[in-house]
């Protein structure tokens, strides 16, 4: 149960599946999240519920040991991540369209730096840390998108 949960409810495992050990689980996991969360429209105050418990089922579910080599299957983190930068305007497609970009980019890339230093923090903090700073520039950019909708009204 602990491995179909880290692997953000099988969408990790499904990737593996599919795709051996080829990159990509992340990307594919955090799309399948932003297209529930606008399909079903789910608000902002549910997505921040959403991100404070997953962040404890996270820490509850992974060992350091499972994530030491951050292995691709694992794709809890990047929901996680991915419901950090979609606070900013789940229900217009634009601004969470941005947030995953952002997100994404900054993830893959490990850029800004900062990106990077939490990946080079010890275990499953690493594994997640780093995610949840993707998450905060996806979530600056949304925010800056969103901003530009309202001003253009």
């Amino acid at each position: 149960m602990k491995t179909f949960i880290a692997s953000g409810f099988g969408l990790g495992l499904l990737w593996k599946f599919l795709f051996a050990d080829k990159k990509g689980g992340g990307s594919f996991a955090s799309l399948v999240y932003v297209i529930a969360i606008y399909l079903f429209k789910i608000q902002t105050i549910w997505l921040l519920l959403i991100f404070f418990l997953l962040t404890i089922i996270y820490f509850a579910v992974v060992d350091d040991e499972t994530a030491s080599n951050d292995p691709s299957w694992i794709t809890l983190d990047e929901i996680i991540g991915m419901s950090l930068a979609s606070l900013a305007s789940p229900s217009q497609l634009l601004p969470l369209i941005t947030g995953f970009i952002i997100f994404r980019a900054s993830d893959i890339l490990k850029q800004p730096n900062i990106v990077a230093q939490m990946e080079d923090l010890p275990g499953k903090k690493g594994v997640l840390y780093d995610d949840l700073a993707a998450g905060a520039f996806g979530l600056l950019g949304a925010t800056i998108v969103n901003q530009f909708i309202i001003l253009s009204l």
